[in-house]
């Protein structure tokens, strides 16, 4: 892992001399003294941000939603992913330069802003912990530091050094009252819609580690409304395509992927032999608005349309923490008021946008009873805990869509809930096995000597064993 710090400056400076004039007033009007120094810390962190919002909702989600039932590629490269034929070439690791290395000079450099101090602590927290989770062992510890090839760390090692990081994140945004930050493009500078993300993001960790109980602690101080999740808000800009949704941009470049008749479809088309559909739930305008036509980029109305947020970290899997985990940590009773709490939530209609609002969509409140051998949740007569797991889990299937959350869900479950797990089918009929993992960045192996073989792609990850 070879640092590129100096040409990311660089390039950097170049951009903001021909915007920030002011930035080399003081520069005897010479900017090649430009220096590190001159450049204001906080304007690293919207190009930090975007590159977040490119790592999360960008290819390797798409292929983690071709591993989980929900999308499908139909030609070309799309295609050939969904088909599982990806090599280390397909998989990238931009965000140690992209976000830990801007990340970690902001740090340095506003020791006396806690605002500053907990936010990048958020953002590599973010970055690492998807790396984690994807790829299993990566450099952590000694990534971006002096030594040349640094070791990678165990999967666990790095959740638990995250934990860390974002406990101090926490500690940062409470103390930052009064603090101010220049850009933020997330979140405008609000401190707590930060801190919130913190907390709703140390519980999916410890989601990912079964520990249920922390999970359920942390994510009671996680977000707390929609108006609090972190999306990504694209930008009306006339001309600029690469600000818009990640979906349409996909299918501007290549119309090859879409819904088609996935797994997540078929669950919420009350006509197919799987529908979730039932006396308390309607899913027929979330059929709608989930659906991505492959034929091109006007097609789409729904999660694919231009200038359709997208979610990263949100109200709906905060709740959805609280639900799975109360139910396993605290009670039935609790796990069920978390769910309900999440259907009252959709039954307003707020997760949809203007195209889909008016079509027919219900979510009235569950009662145990339903949960009961027979009842419309439990028609398979399982043990009524387990029965309301497992809608749960499939709640958290669906809401998850265009997330990471499915994909990390069926392999979390896989060995110790596979009865309650989502049952999504392989995309080839020759295909054996699930995958369980991405392969690591070609980048990284050819380059770090501490580098481990590729254990592929469906080696279990220590956190799932």
């Amino acid at each position: 892992m070879k640092s590129i710090y100096i040409k990311y400056i660089f390039v950097l400076a170049t951009m903001l001399l021909s915007s920030c004039e002011g930035l080399v007033d003081d520069l005897n009007n010479n900017p090649n003294q430009l220096t590190l120094d001159d450049i204001d810390p906080g304007l690293f962190v919207n190009g930090a941000e975007l590159s977040i919002i490119d790592i999360h909702l960008g290819y390797t989600s798409r292929i983690a939603g071709y591993y989980s039932g929900q999308l499908v590629g139909f030609e070309q490269v799309e295609y050939e992913r969904y088909l599982y034929n990806v090599t280390s070439s397909t998989f990238s690791w931009a965000g140690y330069q992209s976000v830990l290395t801007p990340m970690r000079e902001v740090r340095s450099r506003t020791t006396e802003n806690p605002f500053y101090q907990g936010i990048t602590k958020v953002m590599e927290a973010h970055v690492i912990g998807t790396y984690a989770s994807l790829f299993g062992d990566v450099p952590y510890v000694e990534a971006l530091s002096d030594v040349e090839d640094p070791k990678f760390d165990g999967q666990i090692a790095v959740f638990d050094n995250l934990q860390i990081l974002l406990q101090e994140a926490i500690d940062n945004l409470e103390n930052a009252t009064g603090s101010v930050i220049h850009t933020d493009y997330i979140f405008s500078g609000n401190r707590i819609k930060w801190l919130q993300s913190a907390w709703t993001l140390k519980a999916r960790y410890y989601m990912h580690t079964k520990e249920y109980d922390k999970a359920y602690a942390a994510a009671q101080n996680g977000i707390s409304s929609k108006a609090n999740s972190m999306m990504f808000k694209p930008l009306n800009t006339s001309g600029e395509t690469s600000v818009k949704n990640k979906y349409f941009i996909s299918l501007s470049n290549t119309p090859n992927v879409g819904t088609g008749n996935s797994h997540l479809i078929q669950l919420l088309n009350s006509s197919s032999g799987i529908s979730r559909n039932n006396a308390k739930t309607n899913e027929t305008a979330r059929l709608g608005y989930y659906t991505i036509n492959n034929s091109g980029p006007t097609a789409n109305f729904g999660v694919a349309h231009e200038l359709e947020p997208q979610p990263i970290i949100t109200y709906q899997e905060n709740l959805l923490i609280l639900a799975e985990a109360g139910a396993r940590t605290q009670s039935f009773a609790t796990g069920l008021g978390h769910l309900n709490t999440l259907r009252a939530f959709l039954n307003t209609g707020a997760f949809l946008n203007a195209s889909f609002s008016s079509s027919p969509y219900f979510y009235s409140a569950y009662i145990a009873s339903d949960f009961d051998a027979g009842g419309m949740e439990n028609m398979d007569g399982i043990n009524a805990d387990r029965a309301l797991l497992r809608e749960i889990i499939e709640e958290r299937y669906i809401s998850g869509f265009t997330t990471f959350m499915p994909f990390d869900d069926s392999r979390r479950l896989r060995k110790s809930d596979m009865d309650i797990a989502v049952q999504f089918p392989l995309n080839t009929a020759t295909a054996t096995q699930n995958v369980e993992r991405f392969l690591y960045p070609d980048s990284e192996t050819l380059s770090n000597q501490m580098a481990p073989v590729d254990p592929g792609l469906f080696a279990v990850t220590k956190v799932n064993q």
